[in-house]
């Protein structure tokens, strides 16, 4: 009989994500923003969507709704 050992995950760990947006408003001006979001590693819920819609949010409050999204990307902050 075999056992297996695990590691707990260190939760005082992160990783860094870079996302950027441009979004257009209705009366035809655009936005670009960037910036980095702080994610603790196992982060239960921390998804792509939920990236987008966070940021998203932050437009709205600034611009109102409804925005047209023309661009959106979330990467690793690293090289």
């Amino acid at each position: 009989m075999t056992t297996q050992q695990t590691q707990p995950t260190d939760q005082n760990t992160t990783t860094d994500y870079h996302w950027i947006m441009t979004v257009q408003t209705p009366d035809g001006r655009m936005n670009t923003r960037t910036a980095v979001i702080t994610v603790p590693d196992g982060s239960e819920g921390f998804t792509q969507a939920g990236a987008f819609d966070y940021v998203l949010k932050q437009f709205e409050a600034d611009h109102g709704s409804p925005l047209a999204v023309l661009f959106f990307d979330l990467q690793p902050n690293q090289l």
